[in-house]
């Protein structure tokens, strides 16, 4: 049997940065298969290392903020996969080491480590702004999202 893990990331003070906890949350109040651990986290980079390890699936929530000429609209949902970050860019600082750095680094180290990562990533309007509530297009693209992995968790049941 799989364990699967889903992750929301976000802060829960700054606006629609929050939104992956969001999701997490609404996620956990309902029934989840028996293999699913719904979980919340406020940090990112290397400690995000520990969090994954030992799962076989992770599924991730977070907000996106796109460059401000990007056409992305505010609450559009964008679907990432492992393979989307291989290769990415190795930085010097334990709290900017990105996703792929951290799946192949516990490769490296032989950990077990997840072979199948989705990344749910909701383009935000504000993530800046203390501010505990989310915006309009990114509330909704939230109810979208817990959809989208309902969906995706029914399917591994099946």
């Amino acid at each position: 049997m799989s364990s699967i893990l889903v992750l929301g990331m976000g802060n829960p003070i700054l606006s629609d940065d929050g939104v992956g906890l969001v999701v997490a949350q609404r996620l956990r109040e309902t029934p989840m298969p028996g293999a699913v651990e719904v979980s919340e986290s406020e940090v990112a980079g290397l400690r995000l290392l520990e969090l994954v390890r030992g799962f076989t699936r992770v599924i991730i929530i977070d907000a996106l903020k796109s460059p401000a000429d990007s056409a992305r609209e505010p609450g559009e949902i964008v679907r990432y996969e492992a393979k989307d970050f291989k290769g990415g860019q190795r930085y010097g600082s334990a709290h900017s080491i990105g996703l792929g750095t951290v799946l192949e680094l516990g490769d490296r180290l032989g950990y077990d480590m997840p072979q199948d990562v989705v990344v749910y990533a909701i383009e935000a309007v504000d993530v800046e702004t203390f501010g505990e509530e989310l915006s309009s297009p990114v509330a909704a693209a939230a109810e979208r999202v817990i959809a989208l992995i309902r969906a995706d968790l029914d399917a591994d049941a099946a």
